[in-house]
């Protein structure tokens, strides 16, 4: 291995900017700007982050930073991170600089809120590396350090550059720090814990005594299993009396890598620097070096060759006002003046508004304040509602009842005009607190996610920094940061007024701005919006809050079944294995399999050879306790994933899962939804379909399930107009039959069963961008098989071959991809080189397909909205890829079916039928059925 990385074309850069920040902090002296402000950590930042460029001309750089807010590891350790001492005083002003400075620099950068960096950059590592990039975090955080790894033959290496060190990170170094592999590191920090994150740990394990322990029991569950039988008294004592605070340790460290943020390469390829961007602000600050010195990352050839596919569709508007000083504050006090504006609102038929929550998830969350602004205001005006720094102040909030009275007829006025940014999660909260918002004529959000679903953020701070040109107040102002950040309702409502004010002023002026966009951009995208998107939202909305039925003892009972199950595997493993082991541990999988059993071995790691789960697939065919490992893990997945955590989600007072439906982050347009994510309930399983028995009917309804029939085949067969799929398709055929009479030049009565799985298989991967190694792996069957079957599925299938060629050049042409509907997707993956364009080449083709189908379903929906918009036995409660599922009364089934199926089918004309298949029964998995 290199001692530097490679760099330049087809690399990702990840900076972990807070690492830095304090890492140049304190090893700088202090530096002051002419005014007085203390630069030195904003200096060293920029310094790094030019000598990085310099140095490797990354393809695509991003700086990730710590977002403000609680996150997931405090609601399981209230403590974490609870020791750590504040930042120095003359550190504080330099953060909001460094974020101003990496814009200044052109640099991408990414906050996601209430998201720690670590999870933000784990994700995007993962992803980078899928897209087939080199990816280098660039840090010294040991927590990073469990993402490295050497690639593989479909993928590339995940590394650190230590960049004030100036050292290359891979897996042979985290071994040599700390005695364990990459793949290990999160179980030695579970059990020798972190005192700088409050991670309790085991107490007097220290890191070594943790590497011992995994290399003589495999890893953390092997070693407390193992704890009893531990010779040294103080150490067994201690393992065993602390095991639980060793497991919660161990998620404390876990890297999540699903956090919600846009794939797109393209929107983090770094473009270099604006030097009078540099100018404006570097300039004050007396940064003289950093101007002269400016380097730009990106060559001219590399822009020029890539400009075409790195258009944004999002308008610049010069001039945007904001008047902060001119804010008003209503309180009880000046309750008149309150009325009064809520009047002259009404009067000028248009305004924003901006809500403060105090939850995450709307089903639970309460109104703590929210700011209005009146049509072209410069400044707006806040209402503080539930600020505990004014319950025993005189000039105390306005009683919500009166908000209700005064402000509530103006948001349900559907006749008034209003801007509101994520309009659906505020009408939910507000819903539950006794208002109806209606009249919302544009979302910023979904403004900007219809006319470029491929942004990186669709914030309204994004959006106010790339549309208006304003860098927005920090919501860290507000409510501090690391140990001093307080909930908002904690604040001050005087220190809160700007910062609500502004976030009302801002979401007027950006839905104006992208409402002109959206005019520009022609009739298409304005229908997507108008038509599609806005009224998808008030669907969503009502699916929110109605929620579905869990039956939680369906959900227990499931977990000990499974958990017996479980069992009754191990014990099949020990007992083929002749020897009692713990499945999970990879020490113990890598003796047997290839010291005892003698399996080839595929892919080597720092403490010995892989037993992840591609490894473990192709072994499978070897032997069958591979089988037997494969399936505990997947059932161990199975059970901790969803039968243990579903039920916790059930809102305490509907008894009901409210799961979160989000527009705006799918590139291809589809739905995704979180708390929790139902998209991912596993349906190829049996017992994963036993999962939807939980999802049940309340008594005196059945669920009926309604399903579009292999939709993307027949949008394919659509666009491609080849005769042999659109003929299978009109005739009713089995269109997997009959592809397989095709490809194998065999009768269709003739097609045996496993030619017709073979034909599935080539249907759907061609839909999907497979090739011939995916396909190998799928059937398990050697490459060239797999080749040779795709190349027949083209050559009697010539109308699929000659429409996805026709998909990629046409992308080549114009740098997006493009559905039925007219949602444009941008691919500058086009313009690389190598594994990344060959991934552009994917997205082109699989876009169009995969999109379409999105697009028809959230049509479907909001015409299945208006035909039961009368009906109170039938209701629509989730969503979940193709399929739509609804509560209906027992004895209305086949009234619903008779609304339901003609909107569904009658969704987009296709030359093709639209097909919808329905089942209905007292559970989900029974509709199914």
């Amino acid at each position: 291995m290199s001692n530097v990385p490679r760099g330049g074309a087809g690399s990702l850069f990840l900076l972990d900017a807070n690492n830095f920040v304090f890492r140049a902090y304190h090893g700088l002296p202090m530096l002051n700007a002419p005014d007085g402000t203390p630069v030195n950590a904003v200096h060293g930042y920029v310094q790094m982050i030019q000598s990085v460029r310099k140095q490797f001309a990354p393809e695509y750089f991003v700086a990730v930073f710590d977002a403000p807010g609680r996150g997931f590891r405090h609601e399981i350790f209230p403590g974490y991170k609870g020791d750590r001492p504040p930042a120095p005083e003359d550190l504080v002003p330099q953060f909001p600089l460094v974020r101003q400075a990496t814009r200044a620099l052109g640099a991408p950068q990414v906050e996601v809120g209430n998201v720690e960096a670590d999870d933000t950059i784990a994700t995007l590592a993962v992803l980078g590396q899928a897209a087939g990039l080199e990816v280098v975090v660039v840090s010294s955080d040991k927590d990073l350090m469990q993402l490295v790894d050497n690639g593989r033959e479909s993928a590339p290496p995940i590394r650190m550059w230590d960049a004030m060190k100036r050292r290359l990170i891979g897996p042979q170094e985290v071994h040599d720090k700390f005695g364990v592999g990459p793949d290990l590191l999160g179980d030695l920090l579970a059990l020798a814990g972190d005192s700088v994150d409050s991670v309790p740990g085991v107490p007097g394990i220290g890191p070594k005594i943790a590497a011992g322990l995994l290399a003589a029991y495999g890893n953390l569950e092997g070693v407390l299993t193992a704890a009893p039988t531990i010779k040294q008294k103080r150490r067994r004592e201690r393992l065993i009396e602390h095991a639980a605070d060793a497991r919660m340790s161990r998620r404390l460290v876990e890297l999540r890598r699903d956090v919600e943020v846009d794939g797109d390469m393209e929107c983090y390829r770094d473009h270099g620097v604006d030097p009078a961007a540099m100018e404006s602000f570097f300039a004050p600050l007396g940064f003289k070096a950093t101007l002269a010195g400016a380097v730009n990352a990106v060559t001219p050839q590399r822009r020029a060759a890539s400009a075409s596919f790195s258009k944004t569709a999002l308008p610049k508007t010069e001039g945007v006002e904001i008047d902060l000083a001119s804010a008003v504050l209503f309180t009880r006090g000046t309750q008149a003046d309150f009325d009064a504006y809520v009047h002259e609102l009404r009067a000028a038929g248009e305004f924003s508004i901006w809500f403060e929550f105090s939850h995450a998830e709307p089903m639970r969350a309460d109104v703590v304040g929210f700011s209005l602004a009146r049509s072209g205001a410069a400044a707006g005006a806040y209402v503080p509602i539930a600020h505990r720094s004014l319950v025993e102040s005189p000039a105390a909030e306005i009683e919500w009842s009166h908000v209700l009275a005064t402000l509530g007829p103006a948001l349900a006025d559907v006749s008034l005009r209003k801007y509101c940014h994520d309009h659906k999660r505020v009408a939910v909260v507000l819903h539950r607190q006794g208002i109806v918002l209606a009249g919302v004529h544009a979302d910023p959000m979904l403004a900007s996610y219809t006319l470029d679903p491929a942004r990186a953020s669709h914030t309204l701070e994004a959006l106010a920094t790339d549309v208006l040109g304003h860098q927005s107040i920090a919501r860290e102002t507000v409510v501090g940061k690391g140990r001093k950040q307080v909930p908002f309702d904690q604040t001050a409502s005087e220190s809160a007024l700007a910062y609500a004010a502004e976030r009302a002023v801002l979401t007027g002026q950006l839905g104006r701005a992208l409402e002109s966009a959206l005019e520009a951009s022609g009739e298409t995208l304005q229908k997507l919006f108008y038509d599609v998107e806005m009224p998808l939202a008030a669907v969503l909305r009502d699916m929110e809050r109605r929620g579905v039925l869990v039956d939680c003892e369906v959900l227990a009972a499931q977990g000990e079944d499974l958990g017996s199950k479980l069992a009754q595997l191990e014990e099949r493993i020990c007992a083929d294995a002749g020897y009692a082991l713990n499945p999970e541990s990879p020490a113990q999988l890598q003796k047997l399999l290839f010291e005892e059993r003698g399996l080839p071995t595929k892919k080597k790691t720092k403490t010995g050879y892989s037993t992840d789960a591609a490894v473990l697939e192709e072994l499978s065919l070897l032997d069958p306790i591979v089988k037997l490992i494969l399936e505990h893990r997947s059932l161990s997945k199975l059970k901790g994933t969803y039968l243990d955590s579903l039920a916790r989600a059930v809102h305490p007072q509907t008894k009901r899962l409210h799961s979160q439906f989000r527009q705006a982050v799918a590139q291809t347009g589809r739905l995704s939804s979180s708390d929790p994510n139902l998209q991912n309930i596993p349906i190829r399983t049996e017992l994963g379909r036993r999962i939807r028995e939980a999802f049940v009917a309340p008594p005196g309804q059945v669920l009926v399930a309604f399903d579009y029939s292999q939709i993307e085949l027949r949008i394919l067969a659509h666009l491609s107009q080849d005769a042999n799929l659109c003929a299978a398709f009109r005739e009713g055929a089995d269109v997997h039959r009959r592809t397989a009479a095709e490809v194998f030049d065999v009768p269709e009565e003739e097609v045996s069963a496993e030619q017709r799985r073979v034909a599935k298989a080539v249907n759907f991967g061609v839909i999907y961008g497979q090739g011939a190694f995916g396909l190998a792996r799928q059937l398990g069957i050697p490459q060239g098989k797999a080749g040779r079957y795709i190349k027949n599925y083209f050559a009697k299938i010539p109308g699929v071959d000659a429409y996805m060629q026709s998909l990629v050049a046409a992308a080549r042409r114009s740098g997006w991809a493009e559905t039925i509907l007219g949602r444009r997707r941008r691919i500058p993956e086009l313009a690389a080189r190598g594994a990344t364009k060959a991934y552009g080449e994917r997205i082109a083709r699989n876009t169009p397909i995969q999109g379409s189908a999105a697009d028809i379903l959230k049509v479907a929906m909001v015409r299945v909205q208006a035909a039961l918009a009368a009906a109170d036995w039938a209701a629509m409660v989730l969503t979940v890829h193709d399929e739509l599922i609804f509560e209906c009364d027992s004895d209305r089934v086949e009234a619903l079916i008779g609304r339901v199926r003609p909107a569904m089918e009658g969704a987009v004309a296709l030359t093709v039928p639209l097909e919808v298949d329905v089942g209905w029964g007292a559970d989900w998995g029974a509709a199914k059925a």
